[in-house]
């Protein structure tokens, strides 16, 4: 029988930093492998493998984001590079379950799965990641000093969350993410219960696999960053503690510095960058949505379209300039003219390739003669074209020429000049300001001849009457006549001349010229592990920033974080058709109000404890507040932390974002709950994990038919709909 008295907690007068590995610890770590706890482990995994694998494979088409998920697996498996807003860990995990479930990589992930596909063991093999929160659950409640019963309620409740549970049933990134977010928990406590035997044989170990656990969670999706967070406040407290205890040596306390960094900032870091490793090393396949990564990168992508073109740059070449700034795109010209400044036609940055992006190259004046040249912009003269060459560029298909303007300002950057096209045949065609100074800046080493070339040669192209550079603002041109094409400018200011920033550069991406024939670029460029890492996470930051909500428009998917708590608009996952089999992500109503209730009184509960100890009538019996309180504040912090970073965030938010936060909730609820019972009614502990068990296990069942999937007409559905804001029925908000 469960034990209803309060259990035994230990003075915490003495740092936990002065305990060698050699002094035994009177704050007892509890022996997880008795006959009771293995039997509750196996009997909560059973019962969560049974939740996440009932009728698993019962929807036959793909659903939800399994169509993106699903198709990067393939990719993973065809070697065809991709871009996408997530690090690599879940779904080089998800190209595994394809690997061992036998797909050939020839399946889009649209409309129904063919024969060959085994959609049932890929979801398995996710769905088994789902499985271990509910024995991870339990393995942290125990390492906070819960007993038993207890425990297995935590366990029971992660297993009996219904949002939880149809997460894990499908081919997408959350299960993953869930199992290391309670693996990083998990590693934690355990690693908490051992701060008393610094430098034992427990303590390292649970220290070298939370850092093993921070490194895939972060590699998972980037809210796993929340969980290092979390770690990150527990080890600044702990190293806070320790450097305010005087008994701790100097050589003690930097040796636990020295340990937390390997531990905790290294073995993470590692595990993140080899997951890159691994990512470059599959997708050796070229695909345009690698064209933002380094020159260099691309040209040892199989297929790529760059590698093959003529190697010296020369007056009558073609160009197509690629923007060192991501997103910007190539230098682009079109018919279109601005509608305020000078009004002459538009010179913007494109994405994508087509004819209105490439130049005709002009060399007008040699480096040498650029000091003595006055007058006019004088006639093209053959050759290549070099550093300090000044150049004309010719938009072939309208027939103007680029032009910088220093009496207008930019249409939206106004700090910056205007940048515009004008007719051949005019009379600004003739003026000094459509020439430039193209100026190398750190070219590969194997083109290093002081001529331009294709991919490996950076330019700044500076005006030569005005002394402005030519750049990409960063910034977007009004959809309505700019068409949303990113803003080319010209920078007059006295630090532009000398700057290498990315928005001053600009690359050849294509070379044209028939007189010359094609050579293998490949040979000239370097790439670097590094900088491609670096690359790309930062153009995994920008577009992952891109994906902003339209106010104007509603997305049946979309949700705010503040109605996440209270789970106020449950999220269909697929059609809502009579024919088709239906899927809410609607989480157990006890459980998301439950847990929300007690995680935002928290902070009142701990102002009400401090008021009291401010007029000292506070009944904390002594050496008991402290264990109560890092246990708490553990639970709590990884609720917060999880949930309060969304409200800062710009990006579209779902209600699935909020499922790590929700695991930690439902921990810091039970919590809760057992320290209340214990204090308030200890002779009730039995009647409580009882009543509770049941009531959760009873609403996870009326609603699992929107879990395990609905097939019929939903108005046979009779009373799910709890709160008139959700769209079991009709979607409110539709327009």
């Amino acid at each position: 029988a469960e034990k209803s008295e309060r259990m035994p907690l230990p003075s915490t007068s003495k740092s936990f930093a002065a305990y060698s590995s050699r002094q035994e610890s009177r704050d007892h770590v509890p022996a997880l492998w008795d006959h009771r706890d293995r039997f509750i482990i196996l009997a909560l995994t059973l019962l969560c493998a049974f939740t996440r694998l009932y009728r698993i494979g019962r929807r036959t088409g793909v659903s939800w984001d399994e169509a993106h998920f699903g198709k990067f697996g393939a990719l993973y498996i065809n070697r065809t590079f991709y871009h996408d807003v997530h690090p690599n860990a879940a779904k080089l995990l998800i190209a595994l379950s394809e690997v061992l479930a036998g797909h050939n990589g020839t399946f889009n992930f649209k409309g129904e799965y063919p024969p060959y596909v085994n959609y049932v063991f890929m979801r398995m093999f996710n769905a088994a990641f789902g499985i271990t929160l509910a024995p991870l659950a339990y393995l942290t409640c125990r390492q906070l000093r819960m007993p038993v019963g207890f425990a297995a309620m935590a366990g029971l409740f992660v297993t009996m969350d219904n949002a939880l549970c149809v997460i894990s049933r499908f081919i997408l990134l959350d299960a993953p993410l869930l199992a290391f977010t309670a693996f990083a928990l998990t590693m934690l406590a355990c690693f908490y219960r051992q701060r008393r035997q610094a430098f034992s044989a427990g303590w390292w170990r649970f220290l070298l696999m939370t850092g093993v656990s921070l490194g895939l969670v972060a590699s998972a999706k980037w809210v796993g960053m929340f969980a290092v967070a979390l770690v990150g406040a527990y080890t600044i407290y702990e190293l806070y503690e320790m450097f305010c205890d005087a008994h701790v040596p100097v050589r003690v306390y930097l040796k636990h510095w020295a340990a937390r960094i390997v531990a905790l900032i290294v073995i993470p870091l590692s595990i993140y960058m080899l997951t890159f490793k691994i990512h470059f090393m599959v997708l050796n396949r070229y695909n345009n949505s690698a064209n933002f990564m380094p020159m260099g990168f691309q040209t040892k992508l199989i297929g790529n379209p760059i590698s093959q073109q003529p190697y010296d740059v020369e007056t009558g070449s073609a160009v197509r300039l690629q923007s060192h700034v991501s997103g910007a795109g190539y230098l682009h010209s079109h018919t279109h003219q601005y509608p305020t400044g000078s009004m002459r036609q538009q010179i913007t940055g494109y994405g994508y390739a087509d004819g209105n992006n490439l130049w005709n190259v002009q060399r007008r004046i040699a480096a040498e003669d650029v000091d003595g040249m006055r007058g006019s912009a004088g006639e093209a003269i053959p050759g290549p074209i070099g550093h300090g060459d000044v150049i004309a560029l010719h938009h072939n298909s309208t027939n103007t020429y680029l032009y910088a303007d220093t009496g207008h300002e930019a249409p939206v950057s106004k700090q910056f000049k205007e940048v515009s096209a004008v007719k051949a045949d005019s009379a600004e065609a003739t003026r000094r300001n459509m020439l430039w100074v193209v100026e190398i800046v750190n070219p590969e080493k194997r083109m290093d001849d002081g001529h331009v070339h294709p991919l490996g040669t950076p330019l700044r192209l500076r005006s030569l009457l005005g002394n402005c550079v030519l750049m990409a603002s960063g910034d977007r041109l009004d959809k309505n006549w700019g068409w949303g094409q990113a803003e080319i400018t010209c920078s007059s200011s006295p630090d532009a001349r000398t700057q290498t920033g990315s928005k001053y550069l600009w690359t050849v991406e294509r070379h044209i010229n028939k007189a010359q024939k094609s050579v293998n670029l490949g040979k000239f460029m370097s790439s670097s592990f590094l900088r491609d890492f670096a690359v790309l996470n930062r153009q995994m930051w920008l577009t992952n920033n891109a994906l902003i909500p339209d106010h104007d428009k509603h997305n049946v998917l979309e949700s705010d974080p503040l109605s996440w708590p209270f789970m106020i608009y449950p999220m269909r996952m697929v059609g809502w058709d009579d024919a088709s089999i239906k899927y809410l992500e609607i989480g157990n109503p006890l459980l998301w109000w439950g847990s929300a209730v007690v995680c935002l009184l928290f902070p009142l509960q701990v102002l009400y404890w401090l008021v009291c100890w401010r007029r000292r009538c506070l009944s904390w019996r002594a050496g008991e507040f402290r264990p109560y309180i890092e246990g708490a504040a553990i639970l709590w912090g990884g609720w917060f932390l999880h949930y309060a970073p969304f409200f800062a965030m710009g990006r579209v938010t779902y209600l699935h974002h909020f499922l790590p936060s929700l695991y930690f909730g439902i921990l810091f609820m039970t919590y809760q709950v057992y320290f209340a019972t214990s204090w308030y009614a200890p002779r009730s502990t039995r009647s409580v994990l009882v009543i509770l068990s049941a009531a959760v296990v009873g609403v996870f069942w009326w609603f699992s038919p929107l879990t395990f999937g609905w097939d019929k007409p939903i108005k046979d559905l009779w009373g799910m709909e709890w709160v008139s804001s959700w769209p079991v029925y009709e979607d409110k908000l539709a327009l």
